[in-house]
């Protein structure tokens, strides 16, 4: 079924209350309404007046007495028959999802950046520790504000980026804190080890296009130290970035993790900067909504055997 007519078919019973049907199968199956309102855990005469309301919207008596229980008629056979197997499939899935044993399936959202840093020993750990889930990493561009879309609408179940989202309905914590340094290709033909504001003055540079107040005060901490650079090339990738370092005399600043672990890679090296850079915080944000899945507790004990604060 298209988006377009479940849009359609909601309008058109938007007037019904869909309880009744519930109702409706119970009598069906017992043939009885005191049994029914058992079932149900509601008073018979909550059962009657639903009864009633059925047979007004049917234009058909639905059940008719007979001896001791109550038979169906032609068109509450029908109806059953139509609902039968539409019903069997939705108490299944609300089985399936109040099974603890089932596999829960939870959705990363990130920067590819972030899901290279994180994602590797957490799920490495996950599948030591046998948990059963299944982990989808998504791709965030890292210019567009999409955290509260993909929060709000569920697309996610945790987000982590360098920019904050608080509202009431969510948790933010902070995940971990990264270093800033700058790199420059292991053959540059000026740079050695140092890079000093002097140097800086005869270097291009790249620059990290994100829209985070987080990365944002890193830069402007470069600036106030070595002046205004000039940028050859921008991009909102730091792998890309750092391929482009490789290849060229353009300087960039990465985080220190980044540098380290790929230094040999992308035949880079990290240079000397005789200043501090303000360091970069991570945040993970979820839905306080989530905390009520046991599967989501266990991942979160995991997610937070790796917190670098």
């Amino acid at each position: 079924m298209t988006e377009n007519s479940l849009i359609a078919n909601i309008s058109r019973v938007k007037g019904f209350d869909l309880n009744l049907l519930l109702i409706f199968e119970a009598i069906y199956v017992h043939k009885s309404v005191s049994k029914a309102a058992e079932l149900l855990c509601v008073s018979p005469s909550a059962v009657s007046q639903s009864l009633t309301k059925l047979r007004s919207f049917f234009s058909d008596p639905l059940f008719i007495r007979e001896g001791r229980g109550l038979v169906a008629t032609t068109i509450a056979e029908n109806l059953h028959n139509q609902l039968r197997a539409g019903f069997r499939q939705l108490l299944g899935s609300l089985d399936y999802f109040k099974d603890t044993t089932t596999r829960s399936k939870f959705v990363i959202h990130s920067t590819p950046y972030a899901a290279m840093r994180i994602l590797p020993d957490v799920s490495a750990e996950v599948l030591k520790e046998g948990l059963n889930c299944e982990i989808t990493h998504i791709s965030a561009d890292a210019l567009l504000d999409t955290i509260e879309d993909a929060l709000t609408y569920r697309k996610a179940d945790i987000v982590f980026d360098t920019k904050p989202y608080y509202n009431f309905s969510t948790v933010v914590e902070p995940y971990l804190v990264e270093r800033t340094v700058p790199i420059c290709r292991v053959d540059h033909p000026r740079l050695n080890k140092t890079l000093t504001y002097e140097e800086m003055a005869f270097e291009t540079s790249s620059f990290l296009n994100a829209g985070s107040e987080n990365v944002k005060r890193a830069q402007t901490g470069i600036m106030e130290f070595l002046g205004e650079r000039n940028f050859f090339f921008s991009s909102s990738s730091i792998i890309v970035n750092a391929a482009i370092v490789e290849k060229s005399d353009v300087v960039s600043f990465v985080p220190a993790w980044f540098a380290e672990k790929f230094a040999s890679s992308f035949n880079i090296k990290v240079l000397d900067c005789h200043f501090s850079v303000e360091p970069v915080t991570m945040y993970m944000t979820y839905n306080k909504t989530s905390l009520k899945s046991p599967h989501f507790l266990e991942l979160l004990e995991v997610l937070n055997k790796f917190k670098e604060l």
